[in-house]
Order: C-alpha cells, then structure tokens, then sequence
C-alpha cells in the first residue's frame, strides 16, 4: 500500500531530547577545598580525577588568550575601528574632490 500512495504517509516527528546541565558553583568548590585539604595533610592519592581537574583549570580560558586576535568581542572593536577611519578617510576625499570640482567652476 506505501508503494502506491507515497504521497499520503505521513513522516514521523522528531524526537526532542534536551538532557540539561546543571552547574552547582558551591559544591565544585567545596570538592576543590576538600582535595586541597586533603593534599596538605599528605592524605590524598594521586588519581586520574585530581589530576584532571587540576588540568581542566588550568586551560580554562587558555584557548582564548592563545588566538592572535584574542576575543571575537575584540576582534569586533578592531574592526569597527578600521571601518571608522576607512569612512572619514573617504568622507574626506569627497570633500575634497567637491572643493576641487567647485573650484574648477
């Protein structure tokens, strides 16, 4: 029956799957202090955990600083600078051929 009426089936919708994020500040840093107190009093074990967490704070950000135009925020007043003195310089220009074409006159 699919074969003769293509035309009338009816796609399937799509499924919404939204897993969210929570982020609780208060209890990452109570396990940051909580292994830095371990760490002072010689109790703690060097594990794959620790050490990452140690690494993931260490290139938070790294990334941005380490692009040569910095932020897209920067990257963005760069520009409309440049674009500020590309229109006065042309603005100008007009200006001056108007004087020079009026002078001609």
């Amino acid at each position: 029956m699919s074969l003769l009426f293509p035309f009338f089936k009816q796609p399937k919708p799509r499924q919404f799957d939204h897993k969210p994020i929570y982020y609780d500040k208060l209890k990452e840093e109570r396990k940051e202090r909580y292994e830095r107190i371990r760490k002072e009093m010689n109790m703690a074990e060097e594990s794959e955990k620790t050490s990452q967490r140690d690494f993931e704070k260490d290139i938070r950000g790294s990334f941005r600083k380490a692009v040569p135009g910095g932020s897209s925020r920067e990257k963005m007043q760069k520009f409309s600078r440049i674009m500020i003195i590309v229109c006065v310089a042309m603005l100008l220009i007009v200006v001056f051929m108007y004087f020079r074409i009026n002078a001609m006159i």
